[in-house]
């Protein structure tokens, strides 16, 4: 007999600007690490809530589908499967898949155009936009949920859970739902219905990210039991180890045996505090630890779905070669109270802030914001890229908090409550990785779109591109009027990424001599901006995929960083807030030129100023394009929100330069200080003060920033008043 028994009981300085005047005033806080808080801690698993989780011979219909459809296509020896559609696939191939898909679904077969972010699935569309599959369900008497898992076991898990009476149950949408929950006779607590009641009762009745996930060392799980209750004691959600034992007994003759499998404990607290002064916690997000030890922990994820959360049981899975595995890299708090949180963290598990971006910086119009990225230093140090790529040792949590009365930040706490923003995942090849997800929405009309990057973000062509590449004035005026005249540049400079020599030649005609600078110039405004960070150390088709595909990208020492964010998921209409993903891909120096790498922690790339600031605004842009396309056409409102596109797209390409200014001050300051780890002598003295130049130059850069900040957010203040004035 085996079974599970249910054992119920057992120094960095954050600097500050000054804070906006519709907020309190901060200290500034010295956090060092913790000596007793040493806990070995690594990613585990996330827990979303939802509305309703349909049944899962549902779901496997999808999953079967879309094996016909990679079956149909050919081998693929990178992931080792079928896949219907090979790299770079072309338009006509991507319709092709659509035929099919229509002919493998019939009437069902969803409109790609009418694909929204809001009223999505998002089981649905974890196995349609990532190829990932239901693994492992659990149906207990008040709560449903679902293991969703890629075909790497020991990469991203998400189980998603809903109150079995969520269909159709209008209760579920109110914010006082669950006032008189009970346990339901779950077996097992964390699916037990009172956490879901909580979590949407403390959300305006919204869905989200519910639950962060971490598994810690053998013995560790009572480390950071004991620091909670002597340090943040009204954090615990029950002051409780849930400890469930697999067992089996073993009977010879008239003498039986228990033998003990190994256990799974589960403690479980509130992230963040609702009112610090009462040290009133928020009974919102919770953080789970997980200590799991014998049969829990012999293998991950599908092959042993009680080894991510007891009570999940197998469901098989086909993998279509088409799966992409992805690997936790950091998750994202929005929250009122930033230095509590890091307290919290640091005071507990013994995080300690690794970057700071303080006000002032992080900005887009009149909204700004403060963000800490915190986390643990991880002990385990990587060799080649496949190890930096799926080690989960290394634990970021960023913390947000608003500065502002306006923006995203704001008015995410505001309508739903402080929570998760987003939770961010590497992938091998993250170019690879949006043209699966982008095609696969083509062809299927499920699955995720991502935050719309205005093109500027990439570069653009001037008239004193053409001057710097030899042309006078005259003609580098008369070649910018040609271009756009054919159509080939629009009026704020943007190229068409499909621009050829041919169409270069016939817009300029006899009477310009562009030269090969000149040609070599008009193209490179498609990505000018990209050039100045990287330089050649990309090629020209990979430059031209990374803005085709709208990736962000900055740089820190050598090392590349990647990014793209989806659009809001768990989204119930359009306009609301709500979480989104993030995916990204980290090129570390160290193994640019091969596969084996000098041994380095993981994070390399770190948290690029430039993506952050750029994810901000874009946010803010996707909110203004919404405006001008709810506003009728031509209507003082669809002018306002055209206006303030224009702002944010203005900030943005004014930040670029400034930008690329700091990155630059950045490499060189960290070039220099790790050469003088080595030398000495006059050299020491020579590269000290290459470091505190280029340390000065990040400094000023920074404050530049800052002066743009505030010249546009005095801009956006004025807009608003004048719309205000106009009733809108």
């Amino acid at each position: 007999r085996q079974g599970i028994n249910a054992e119920y009981g057992g120094s960095t300085r954050i600097d500050m600007a000054a804070p906006s005047p519709s907020k309190k005033a901060r200290t500034e806080v010295d956090i060092a690490p913790n000596a007793d808080a040493d806990i070995v801690i690594m990613f585990h698993h996330l827990h979303f809530y939802v509305d309703n989780v349909r049944p899962t011979s549902e779901y496997k219909q999808i999953e079967n589908k879309m094996c016909e459809l990679a079956n149909l296509g050919s081998f693929d020896p990178f992931s080792g499967g079928m896949r219907y559609l090979e790299p770079n696939a072309l338009p006509d191939r991507v319709q092709e898949g659509r035929d099919v898909w229509c002919n493998l679904m019939g009437a069902d077969a969803k409109d790609p155009s009418k694909h929204t972010g809001h009223g999505q699935d998002i089981v649905e569309q974890l196995i349609v936009g990532l190829g990932w599959r239901l693994t492992a369900e659990y149906d207990g008497e008040s709560t449903r949920s679902v293991l969703l898992s890629s075909s790497d076991s020991l990469g991203v898990k998400v189980v998603v859970s809903c109150v079995r009476d969520s269909v159709n149950d209008a209760a579920v949408l109110s914010p006082t739902r669950g006032v008189n929950a009970s346990n339901q006779g779950e077996v097992y607590d964390h699916f037990n219905r009172l956490h879901l009641d909580r979590f949407f009762g403390a959300h305006s009745g919204r869905q989200g990210i519910a639950v962060l996930g971490f598994e810690v060392a053998q013995g560790d799980i009572d480390k950071v039991l004991a620091n909670y209750s002597a340090k943040h004691p009204n954090l615990l959600v029950d002051s409780k180890i849930h400890t469930y034992r697999d067992s089996r007994n073993v009977t010879h003759g008239e003498s039986t045996q228990e033998l003990e499998l190994g256990y799974l404990k589960v403690l479980e607290v509130y992230a963040y505090y609702k009112d610090t002064k009462s040290s009133t916690a928020d009974c919102g997000t919770v953080i789970r630890f997980v200590e799991r030890t014998g049969m829990f922990a012999a293998t991950p994820s599908f092959a042993n779905p009680k080894g991510v959360l007891p009570g999940l049981v197998d469901v098989p899975a086909v993998f279509d070669g088409t799966s992409i595995p992805a690997y936790s890299d950091h998750w994202v708090s929005n929250v009122t109270d930033r230095e509590m949180f890091l307290k919290i963290l640091n005071d507990t598990l013994g995080f300690t802030p690794k970057v700071d971006f303080n006000a002032g910086v992080v900005a887009a119009g009149e909204a700004r914001i403060e963000s800490t990225v915190t986390g643990n230093t991880s002990k385990v140090l990587s060799l080649t890229e496949k190890d930096i790529l799926m080690n989960q040792t290394q634990v970021y949590l960023p913390i947000n908090n608003p500065l502002s009365e306006v923006g995203h930040v704001h008015w995410f706490i505001e309508e739903v409550g402080q929570g998760v923003q987003h939770v961010a995942a590497r992938v091998a090849n993250l170019t690879g990785f949006i043209e699966r997800v982008n095609n696969y929405r083509a062809i299927t009309g499920m699955g995720f779109a991502f935050l719309n990057i205005p093109r500027s973000y990439y570069g653009r062509l001037v008239t004193a591109d053409l001057v710097a590449a030899g042309l006078g004035q005259p003609d580098a005026e008369a070649a910018m009027a040609a271009l756009q005249q054919a159509g080939l540049v629009n009026s704020v400079g943007i190229v068409d990424l499909a621009i050829t020599d041919e169409q270069i030649g016939a817009a300029m005609g006899d009477a310009i001599k562009l030269g090969e600078a000149g040609l070599a110039a008009i193209k490179l405004g498609r990505y000018s901006n990209m050039y100045s960070l990287l330089r050649d150390n990309l090629s020209e088709t990979t430059y031209l995929k990374i803005v085709e595909n709208k990736i962000l990208v900055d740089v820190q020492g050598g090392d590349i960083l990647y990014q793209i964010f989806t659009q809001t998921i768990m989204q119930r209409e359009a306009g609301q807030e709500a979480p989104f993903l993030e995916f990204i891909q980290r090129v570390c120096s160290e193994c640019r030129e091969g596969d084996v790498c000098k041994p380095i922690r993981p994070g390399c790339g770190g948290f690029g100023i430039r993506n952050f600031l750029t994810l901000f605004l874009s946010i803010e842009v996707s909110k203004a394009m919404r405006e001008y396309d709810e506003a009728a056409a031509g209507s003082p409102g669809a002018d306002f929100a055209q206006r303030k596109i224009d702002l944010f797209t203005s900030q943005l390409d004014d930040a670029n330069p400034i930008l690329t200014d700091i990155s630059d001050a950045m490499t060189a300051e960290a070039d220099a200080l790790e050469a003088l780890q080595t030398c000495s002598g006059a050299d020491k003295a020579r590269f000290q003060k290459v470091a505190d130049e280029n340390r000065l130059k990040k400094e000023g850069g920074s404050e530049r920033l800052k002066v743009l900040s505030a010249q546009c957010a005095e801009a956006m203040g004025k807009l608003r008043e004048e719309a205000a004035k106009a009733g809108l």
